[in-house]
């Protein structure tokens, strides 16, 4: 069963890298069947790896999302997961020339860092901690999109101010449009992020861990939050959009990212256990 859960990462992995293609030649061209064609076989990379991670969790005997290997893949399908629904629901354009990549370099990093499937340890049998890694990895799935779509604006308006613009950014979505889908994923990411944190909290102070409270990982994760809740406040109060929310959505982004690969790992010890 393992051994299917590992070919199949690896098809989905393929797949996604093919969808990248594919997006990147529809951009360069007119033909609006090339996007539809990168759509399919991106849906199809994240069925294959969603099967992956079912066959992974029946192995091991949990959720997939103990140690490395699997949370950087869970973060992987998660990120698929919401730019699959996003580009469903918005008809956004483009997000998938960053998303795909970003993706690939998740699943490559979970090869690095494989693992056969074993038992939970003590402190990780708990609904809480399933839910609060869960609902973690949505809202990271939320807070990449609008990444990639802040990144997508910056470069879009800079090129636009400019008199000789690249051909291509003509058939990017408008700044309008990928300002709402900034807007959006933010807004529909942050409450998966509080309940993780709530969660989080709560488990820490049942299982008794001493001093969570001044570890590198929880203290980043309120200064994430912040962050984004000040950019909520600011877009429905005070109208923040375009550059501002571009600005807002790479630096959350960037914080996430420090908090994964370098404030989890190597500053501090609340979450090593499990790897």
């Amino acid at each position: 069963m393992e051994r299917t859960s590992v070919i199949l990462l690896w098809v989905a992995f393929l797949l996604y890298g093919a969808a990248f293609a594919v997006f990147l030649y529809h951009l360069f061209s007119k033909r609006e069947s090339m996007n539809r064609l990168g759509l399919l076989i991106a849906a199809g990379g994240w069925a294959a790896q969603t099967v992956a991670l079912i066959l992974r969790g029946v192995a091991a005997g949990h959720a997939p999302v103990v140690g490395a290997y699997e949370s950087l893949a869970v973060a992987a399908w998660a990120i698929v997961t919401v730019y699959l629904l996003l580009e469903w629901r918005t008809g956004v354009k483009a997000v998938g020339l960053y998303v795909m990549p970003a993706v690939c370099i998740f699943l490559g990093l979970a090869w690095f860092n494989y693992d056969a499937p074993s038992a939970l340890l003590p402190v990780l049998k708990s609904d809480l901690v399933v839910l609060h890694v869960t609902v973690i990895l949505i809202s990271v799935g939320c807070f990449f999109v609008a990444g990639g779509a802040g990144l997508i604006y910056l470069i879009e308006e800079t090129q636009l101010k400019r008199r000789h613009t690249v051909p291509v950014i003509g058939r990017l979505p408008s700044l309008a449009t990928l300002d709402r889908l900034i807007y959006h994923a933010i807004l529909f990411g942050l409450p998966f992020l509080t309940m993780g944190m709530v969660a989080g909290v709560i488990r820490a102070e049942r299982w008794g861990v001493k001093h969570w409270y001044i570890d590198a990982t929880p203290i980043l994760s309120v200064v994430v939050w912040a962050l984004y809740v000040v950019f909520v406040y600011g877009h429905m109060r005070a109208g923040w959009r375009g550059r501002r929310a571009s600005y807002f959505a790479l630096a959350g982004l960037i914080v996430l990212l420090f908090i994964r690969f370098v404030a989890e790992p190597y500053l501090g010890n609340f979450h090593t256990y499990g790897g």
